[in-house]
């Protein structure tokens, strides 16, 4: 799907004319859908060639699509932990080091507790251990169910969800976050979307073979497990619509702004590995941003560079909702400084990382050994050919390695439970 992008000077006006009347606190709903694992460059509005993402299509067509929206790391702890709370990981402090997963600040305000304080009734539905109480994510809403290991349930996820609407007497303005973990590993959607994109004669593999063998290097098992992902993508994307048909069924979508994002994205071998979590390149930070709702004009795309800490203070500042001000990220709908920095870090592997991305340019430093690469997005979206040293953007790395933790998270002391969390989500091998 090809549009034409807008300046930024337009998209501004936009923008700003779009949500004058619209976002009333006691009134606009809020939606937030996480979808787990979802690289944006496998979506139709992102121009993937693939039919993967109808559904999220329409509602880029009808909102906001932000074109170069950075996941602030690059697996699932420390990334939504960026979302819910406005912070990057270097300040929020969650993710996994000496050994140990580190989860929310019990102190630090996040999405939920903000708009629960101010009148919304809360509910989530999660899919995943690290989005569980023990990690802080569930504070904030009173209606909470999760699966701790949800793969290909996106189908249960939306029931659950269309059920408790329809059972439930839902007090307006809602805020209702729905997580679906379906495009993780391993692959397997349901028939027949399992057939819809993989090479007649290929199947069987649902996982990646093992570091113990070259085959997961093999181009026709990479083309495979590409087709898998995007099945999963294409199942996931056919249960965004069941939800939001369900719920415009029951009057609860005009009223109500929208938000698609994901938590990372996915890697195929572009830079010699497979999954997410080990590294900083792009297949696992470049993720969605989708805004569609009230007062929000549709068509718009934004090249800004923008962050997951941007929205929480996105959506108080629709709202009109005083943001805190410990909050890194800011309000994307008001603030269109060209030359942000954005950062990533919080790798869950040996190799420790960070990198900031400025207009197209982006620096990833490797602590140990002391190297960096850079690369210019523009022309290498790919990140296939290092430059020379962006000194001054190296310097903003270096600077937010050195950010102190402004909170105070929590360790996990169930190290049994953790280690056979992180095997079977493929972050150990």
């Amino acid at each position: 799907m090809k549009r034409t992008t807008l300046f930024l000077l337009l998209a501004f006006l936009l923008v700003s004319a779009g949500c004058s009347n619209s976002a009333d606190s006691q009134k606009t709903n809020v939606l937030l859908i996480i979808i787990d694992t979802l690289s944006a460059d496998h979506l139709g509005c992102y121009d993937y060639t693939r039919d993967t993402s109808p559904t999220i299509d329409s509602l880029a067509d009808s909102g906001i699509l932000f074109l170069n929206c950075q996941a602030q790391a690059p697996w699932t702890l420390p990334a939504m932990a960026t979302i819910f709370t406005g912070l990057s990981q270097k300040s929020h402090g969650c993710g996994r080091y000496n050994d140990n997963s580190y989860g929310l600040d019990p102190e630090v305000p996040t999405l939920a507790t903000i708009l629960a304080e101010n009148g919304f009734s809360t509910a989530a539905l999660f899919n995943v251990g690290y989005l569980s109480e023990p990690f802080g994510m569930a504070k904030g809403y009173e209606y909470f169910w999760i699966r701790e290991n949800g793969g290909d349930n996106a189908d249960m996820t939306v029931d659950t969800l269309l059920h408790h609407f329809s059972s439930n007497s839902i007090q307006e303005p809602f805020f209702t976050t729905i997580h679906f973990f379906d495009p993780h590993l391993p692959y397997n959607p349901p028939a027949p979307f399992d057939t819809l994109f993989k090479r007649s004669g290929t199947g069987g593999i649902i996982d990646w073979p093992g570091t113990h063998t070259n085959m997961f290097r093999d181009p026709v098992v990479i083309q495979h497990m590409t087709a898998m992902y995007d099945s999963e993508i294409r199942w996931t994307d056919s249960q965004v619509s069941r939800l939001l048909v369900g719920m415009r069924e029951m009057n609860l979508t005009d009223n109500t702004l929208i938000i698609v994002i994901a938590d990372h994205g996915e890697e195929f071998m572009q830079h010699g590995d497979y999954g997410h979590g080990s590294n900083l390149y792009q297949e696992s930070l470049h993720v969605p941003l989708i805004l569609s709702g009230p007062g929000i004009e549709s068509g718009t795309l934004i090249s800004q560079n923008v962050g997951q800490f941007d929205l929480l203070p996105t959506v108080l500042g629709y709202l009109d909702i005083p943001i805190p001000a410990h909050v890194e990220g800011v309000n994307v709908l008001e603030d269109f400084s060209i030359d942000r920095v954005i950062p990533s870090s919080g790798v869950n592997a040996d190799t420790v990382s960070a990198a900031c991305f400025q207009n197209s340019s982006k620096v990833i430093w490797l602590v140990e050994p002391d190297s960096s690469e850079t690369y210019n997005l523009a022309d290498d979206p790919g990140e296939l050919n290092m430059l020379p040293t962006d000194n001054l953007l190296l310097e903003e790395v270096l600077e937010y390695w050195a950010w102190p933790c402004i909170c105070k998270p929590t360790q996990n002391t169930d190290e049994i439970v953790e280690m056979k969390r992180l095997l079977d989500l493929g972050y150990i091998r």
